[in-house]
Order: C-alpha cells, then sequence, then structure tokens
C-alpha cells in the first residue's frame, strides 16, 4: 500500500496542472473549460510528513521560506494542522488560507450499495434536467454513476481529477435529496470501479463540510492527510 505522504503527493499531481519548473498552473479537471487559477500554495499534511507545492506567480523569496518552514516540521500524529503552524504560514503568506480540509483513502473492501446507475453518453439524457453541465460532458468526467429518481439523475459521483495512477471524486447531490444515502452509494460504486481499472481512488472534502465527512464515513474511508491552501 503507498504511504499517507506519497499519497498526499500523488493527490497533488493529479490536482493541478505545471510549468517546467513544476510550479501549479491550473486546477486539473478533466474538461479544460472547467480549469481555474491554481492557489499560490498548499501545503499537505500527513502522519509521515509534509508536502508542499508552490504556484507560478509567487515570488521565490516566500517559496524558499515556506519550504524551509515545511521541511522543518515533525512527522505528527493529529492530522489536524495545529494553531501554531497555521499562524506562521499566514504570516508568511500574508493573509489566512482560503481552503483545507481532510483526505481520504477508501477501504480495501468498497461497499456496494444498490440504486446506483452507470451514467454514460448513452443514457446522459437522464442528467438534462438536473445536472445540464453533466449531460454536456459526462464523456470527459468518467467514470461516472448515479441515483435516478422518476427519470432524472438526483445524485452523481464522478471523476473530478484523473491521473494515470490515481483519480479524485467528485459528487454533488440536488438539496432535496440528501440525506438519504444517494451520495455514499454513487461515490462507493465510483472508487470500485476506479480500484477495477487500476488506479487509487481518492476523496477529499472541506473541513467545515459535515455532510461530505459523513459520506467518508459511510463508505468506510480512512482520513490519510489534509490539506491547506491560500489563493
Amino acid at each position: 500500500m503507498i504511504d499517507d505522504r506519497a499519497l498526499m503527493n500523488l493527490r497533488t499531481e493529479i490536482d493541478f496542472t505545471y510549468d517546467a519548473r513544476g510550479r501549479m498552473l491550473l486546477t486539473n479537471e478533466p474538461c479544460s473549460e472547467a480549469r481555474r487559477p491554481a492557489p499560490r500554495f498548499t501545503v499537505g499534511r500527513a502522519r509521515s510528513g509534509h508536502m508542499a507545492r508552490f504556484g507560478a506567480t509567487l515570488p521565490e523569496a516566500n517559496v524558499d521560506a515556506l519550504q524551509r518552514f515545511i521541511d522543518g516540521l515533525s512527522p505528527v500524529e493529529s492530522l489536524r494542522f495545529p494553531e501554531s503552524t497555521l499562524s506562521t504560514l499566514r504570516a508568511l503568506m500574508g493573509g489566512p488560507e482560503t481552503g483545507g480540509g481532510p483526505a481520504y483513502r477508501f477501504p480495501a473492501d468498497i461497499p456496494s450499495l444498490s440504486g446506483v446507475t452507470r451514467l454514460t453518453e448513452g443514457n446522459r439524457d437522464l442528467a438534462r434536467e438536473t445536472f445540464a453541465w453533466l449531460h454536456r460532458e459526462v464523456a470527459d468526467w468518467q467514470p461516472c454513476f448515479a441515483v435516478i429518481v422518476d427519470g432524472a439523475v438526483v445524485s452523481a459521483c464522478y471523476s473530478s481529477r484523473i491521473g494515470p495512477r490515481a483519480a479524485e471524486a467528485g459528487v454533488d447531490t440536488l438539496a432535496e435529496f440528501r440525506g438519504r444515502g444517494y451520495a455514499a452509494a454513487v461515490t462507493a460504486a465510483w472508487g470500485s470501479e476506479i480500484r477495477a481499472i487500476g488506479r487509487i481512488p481518492i476523496y477529499s472534502t472541506g473541513w467545515t463540510n459535515l455532510a461530505s465527512q459523513g459520506v467518508a464515513r459511510r463508505v468506510g474511508m480512512e482520513q490519510f492527510g489534509a490539506d491547506a491552501t491560500w489563493d
């Protein structure tokens, strides 16, 4: 099994595009039209160590100072960043972080939950009224799994980032259909398929997104790391 820090590195590799220096350029959605400027800085935390990636526009002086600080951090027990670490990073970046949260690996035995349909170009009309963007771009976000209610997609899990060794899940459920276990069902189906085609499935969310963290628990995932990001 790949260790936690290596998995954090692998996740960051698939999350962004990079220039020749290894600096982040854009977010790495499979549909190029969905890509946005990458953050200026992101730092990952795992029990076996830390890792950092830097945006292409971040000045060299900032990069050097941040890297020295990251290199001096010790392996950890808790995956939450301590306030002392965040305070130093905020000072070096000139402001508070703009995002961050836990990252999860799927269990060895991913549960098979009922009521899920594979969404493809052949049946994409099921998403036309409820997930118009997925109806247009379903070929780009494969594999994709959905729960169908009354002939329409109400919850979907798709490949939000894809690389040669790993893929990361994206999940969305219509507000009126949340709390019914649909997100867990489609996420489990997606994870099983990603593993079946020889990639590592990864799931991540924000610290304040308690519903998404609940999906991870229901599928039986294990948190392997966390990140903090400055746009």
